[in-house]
């Protein structure tokens, strides 16, 4: 065996290093797998409230995205991750989504996935509180044009129909008047964490 064949063969042998983000202690991977689609994280940063932590979320599409309205409107599969830093209930969390849809969509917009909204309302509610910890994941899939909720790698219910509704969601993070606007900085890539 020549040393390029034996390099190969070495090289073949070590698994790929997995490069993760890391802030306030969490990690997020760099890359994930949606719907059979690569991501990469577009952005990281920290939802904070008061003066207290609330999670840290992360941001996943195809194509790194520099606009709210690249990251809304582009195709493909999509990722939302919150990791939280602080228990929290239901109620507060639903409050916290509703106040968010509100302050960027439409009266038309939020007509159009008042029926998403309520079965998202739905599965949170039956779950009663967040923990400290807990990883949550809204995944858009474009082959089911659905977007799924999970909690800890565990589905919370069925998937909500529609690509309109992971884009209101998305507003909440990312629209025009933001839930905080260095939190949409962050996950558009503008600037770059403290941590990293």
């Amino acid at each position: 065996m020549d040393f390029r064949n034996l390099c190969l063969s070495i090289a073949l042998c070590v698994p790929f290093a997995s490069f993760a983000a890391e802030l306030d202690g969490v990690e997020l991977e760099d890359r994930v797998v949606v719907d059979g689609q690569a991501l990469q994280l577009n952005g990281i940063g920290l939802r904070t409230r008061y003066f207290f932590k609330v999670y840290v979320a992360g941001l996943y599409l195809q194509n790194k995205a520099a606009s709210a309205q690249a990251a809304i409107d582009g195709g493909g599969a999509k990722r939302i991750v919150l990791v939280m830093r602080r228990d929290a209930t239901a109620e507060q969390f639903c409050d916290s989504i509703d106040a968010g849809l509100r302050a960027n969509n439409s009266e038309p917009q939020l007509a159009e996935v008042k029926a998403q909204t309520e079965a998202l309302y739905g599965m949170i509610r039956a779950r009663a509180q967040a923990h400290e910890g807990m990883k949550i994941v809204l995944d858009y899939a474009p082959s089911a044009n659905a977007t799924t909720l999970s909690a800890d790698g565990r589905p919370l219910g069925p998937a909500m129909a529609g690509e309109p509704f992971f884009r209101a969601l998305l507003r909440i993070w990312l629209g025009e008047r933001p839930v905080q606007s260095d939190l949409k900085e962050l996950l558009l890539g503008e600037r770059q964490t403290a941590a990293n």
